[in-house]
């Protein structure tokens, strides 16, 4: 087992009930939490302190990937209930089957799980459970549970499972360290957890227009591997499966209207382009057997080809592969990687074409903006870059890589203040509160007026947060 795995094994919503560990923390108090309580407030803290965690440590940026990830996961939130704040759902390039949930609604999605879902409703129906452990408040509880059983404060129980992810070989440790609570109780609740989660992701599944048979076949397909020791299906060890849990879910899934599978073929693209980028495939093989192959879903085999061709810098090959797809000419599967066909070209006109008047349409996909803001860098066009930017970032201010492209604009255009400043704001989202400082006392070097200002009271904010930060993970 890799020490991701083990990171993401710590994190998951079912084995931190087992064994949660961890020394005195001091945590601040937000609304009306105690010291072992957690409000609705104090989860969105932990929330977003794990995201920005996240995003310095295990998420993968993949603009594309990260859109799709969303569009599912929040099609399954709107029909789901008891939702107290704004879910985020990330990508994580670990090549492992699984997902994890965390405090706040925030949900990891591994990208193994595209490589052994066969379809976008299996798929969904993996998000839709981790919703369910998080609307339920499966966390929430399992944490204060563990408080109650030891002298450990809900805070410290916390800040094990977020040093796993910080450090997993730290985290692990802290976390074995002390009294274990014990081990049948806690595994009876967990099951418990896992069959309310079951039945409410089952519901959301079909409110959502899914198939809800894919969590049955799901089920299936991993009981087949539940006797193997094969490290890839990593959701077995945090939801572990038993003949009369699979039982339970048929019997359920039975009873709603028969419905097909989705067919929607950006399940398809995202599983080509995970499998190409992401899995360590031989890719010789893949193209060989794809070519040869009549059964293989369109979708994925042109756009599976387009990739590995473009990945051995075969552009025009890219390119054609692409005109079989032509239908999806608005797709941000097939425009993104078009767009790195043509940069890499140096057609920067045809990039121009297909994004320029995309952006008006969807100014607030990250796809769209950040190849059309990279564009403008390539080309010079600095101005235009922190235009679309910015724009962009009104929508999604949290969009690390965003300030990332916006403080090379900047700088390319000799706007030394805002570079910095920027700069500090992307480290900041990290919670890399040490180069946030660095970046911003650098950028009131060159700040004048207003803008110097601006930087001296981003600085306290920092500062602040960092604070706040660190109550919550302080020992």
């Amino acid at each position: 087992m890799t020490i991701l795995n083990k990171a993401t094994m710590v994190l998951s919503s079912t084995l931190l009930a087992l064994t949660v560990h961890a020394n005195s923390i001091s945590v601040p108090e937000i609304g009306s939490a105690g010291a072992s309580g957690i409000t609705i407030e104090l989860e969105r803290e932990y929330g977003n302190y794990y995201m920005a965690v996240a995003k310095g440590t295990v998420q993968s940026y993949d603009p594309v990937l990260n859109e799709y990830i969303n569009s599912i996961g929040q099609k399954l939130v709107l029909h789901a209930a008891n939702v107290k704040f704004p879910f985020e759902f990330y990508l994580s390039s670990d090549t492992t089957l699984n997902a994890s949930a965390f405090l706040g609604g925030k949900v990891q999605i591994n990208a193994g799980l595209f490589h052994y879902t066969k379809t976008e409703d299996e798929f969904a129906s993996v998000l839709a459970h981790e919703i369910s452990h998080v609307t339920q408040r499966h966390l929430a509880r399992q944490f204060e549970d563990a408080s109650s059983e030891t002298s450990l404060t809900v805070g410290s129980i916390i800040a094990g499972a977020i040093l796993a992810l910080i450090n997993a070989d730290v985290g692990m440790a802290v976390m074995s360290a002390g009294t274990s609570i014990s081990m049948q109780r806690s595994i009876s609740y967990t099951r418990a957890l896992e069959a309310e989660a079951d039945r409410v992701g089952l519901s959301i599944l079909y409110e959502s227009g899914y198939n809800p048979m894919a969590m049955t076949e799901l089920f299936r397909t991993l009981m087949k591997q539940q006797g193997d020791v094969n490290a890839v299906y990593a959701m077995l060890s945090d939801h572990p499966l038993s003949d009369e849990r699979v039982s339970d879910v048929y019997n359920r899934a039975v009873k709603y209207p028969q419905r097909k599978n989705s067919s929607n073929p950006d399940f398809m693209f995202a599983k080509a382009r995970i499998d190409v980028r992401y899995m360590n495939l031989d890719l010789d093989k893949l193209y060989k057997r794809l070519l040869d192959s009549t059964e293989v879903n369109r979708f994925y085999k042109y756009y599976a080809l387009a990739l590995i061709s473009y990945e051995k810098k075969n552009y025009l090959e890219c390119l054609r592969y692409l005109d079989n797809l032509s239908s999806f000419s608005k797709n941000d599967f097939i425009i993104d990687l078009k767009a790195d066909a043509y940069i890499d070209m140096d057609n920067y006109s045809k990039v121009r074409e297909i994004f320029e008047p995309l952006f008006k349409l969807k100014p607030k996909d990250s796809a769209v903006a950040m190849n059309l803001a990279n564009l403008y860098i390539i080309t010079g066009d600095y101005d235009k870059a922190v235009s679309v930017i910015n724009k962009y970032l009104k929508s999604r201010p949290k969009d690390a890589f965003a300030y990332s492209l916006l403080s090379k604009a900047y700088d390319k255009n000799g706007n030394k203040c805002m570079a910095y400043q920027s700069l500090s704001w992307e480290k900041l989202l990290k919670a890399d509160f040490k180069k946030a400082t660095m970046y911003m006392t650098e950028a009131i070097r060159f700040c004048r007026g207003d803008e110097r200002e601006i930087a001296q009271a981003k600085i306290i904010k920092i500062s602040k947060q960092q604070e706040f930060y660190e109550r919550l993970k302080m020992q």
